[in-house]
């Protein structure tokens, strides 16, 4: 059903043109140093979600002591402004060879799955640098459906879609509120569809662990696995170096007798277990960092007290952290 387009949303979508027209007129590289400053101003001055983002980094990484956990929340602000940053310039040629020469690890695997020809069931996890992932898929030689969720405004909704396929039509979006037999329908097309699964669903969801704690995720996957047969893979991407990578894995699931609860958690389960490590490794490109995972309960993220230390501390030296920080 569409959604009727009101006043604000045409000054909303005015606004937005104008910030991506303006934005555009400087180079890449100061655009990217912008997004840098931009970071370091929000962290400094308003940290947004300061309360989620500290009690999902405590309790993602129990083993850090606190300098170290403000070190990476200061890298994760930083690097999320520098995201934000690239869905504006994402047609600009040097992003648009970046994307074109990201190195790509497991592709074998993907392309293997997908020559099954049952359709794929590509789970993957809110990371920075998404923008850039997907317009990978839309310039690869793969069929490829992503969930995703709406956004209100229809007009800037439909500007994101379009900046996201530029170039070419290999990838094809179908919302999250759509019933299960339309993504059954887009498997049986031996179309790969990927599907989020770091989100906390609540009541809708089937609960599985997630850095030693329990979070209830969307079962999506597991339901179209055990209705189609349709093999299940995870994707990581992340920015190194100043370049695009992207990993691919399968998801080694046992053979079930039954669609029921059980199988669908054990299936989620399994592929949510890929991302972990990946976190692991690079903390500050944790998009899910500022959502409520483990509750939706305000009470739960209580009030951050920041020291001079905390906010200006130095990066350390090189192995203090056991997570290993990404190179700018």
């Amino acid at each position: 059903m569409s959604v009727p387009i009101r006043y604000k949303h045409r000054i909303e979508y005015a606004l937005l043109r104008t910030a991506v027209f303006f934005i555009n007129c400087f180079p890449v590289r100061l655009i990217l140093l912008f997004c840098t400053a931009t970071g370091w101003l929000a962290w400094i001055v308003v940290p947004f979600r300061l309360r989620v983002t500290t009690k999902n980094m405590r309790l993602a990484f129990a083993d850090h002591n606190r300098q170290q956990r403000m070190r990476l929340l200061r890298s994760a602000y930083i690097e999320v402004c520098r995201t934000f940053g690239i869905v504006f310039i994402l047609h600009r040629r040097r992003v648009q060879q970046m994307i074109t020469e990201a190195a790509v690890d497991g592709i074998e695997i993907l392309k293997k799955a997908h020559a099954e020809g049952r359709g794929v069931i590509l789970t993957t996890c809110h990371a920075c640098w998404f923008e850039a992932c997907f317009a990978w898929f839309n310039r690869s030689s793969l069929p490829t459906t992503l969930i995703y969720q709406k956004q209100r405004n229809p007009l800037a909704n439909a500007f994101f879609l379009a900046a996201r396929q530029r170039g070419s039509s290999q990838l094809d979006h179908v919302t999250s509120n759509e019933k299960l037999a339309v993504y059954e329908r887009i498997l049986r097309q031996k179309r790969i569809l990927i599907v989020s699964l770091d989100q906390n669903y609540r009541e809708k969801g089937t609960p599985v662990s997630f850095f030693g704690h329990t979070f209830s995720c969307a079962k999506g996957a597991g339901l179209l696995h055990l209705k189609t047969g349709a093999p299940v893979l995870s994707c990581v991407y992340w920015m190194e170096n100043e370049r695009l990578h992207l990993a691919f894995k399968k998801v080694y699931l046992p053979e079930y007798h039954q669609t029921d609860e059980v199988a669908i958690n054990d299936v989620c389960a399994r592929a949510v277990r890929h991302f972990e490590p990946f976190f692991r490794s690079h903390p500050e490109q944790w998009f899910s960092l500022y959502h409520r995972l483990w509750s939706k309960k305000r009470a739960f993220y209580p009030r951050v007290k920041r020291t001079i230390r905390d906010i200006f501390g130095q990066t350390g030296k090189p192995g203090e952290s056991p997570a290993r920080h990404s190179s700018r």
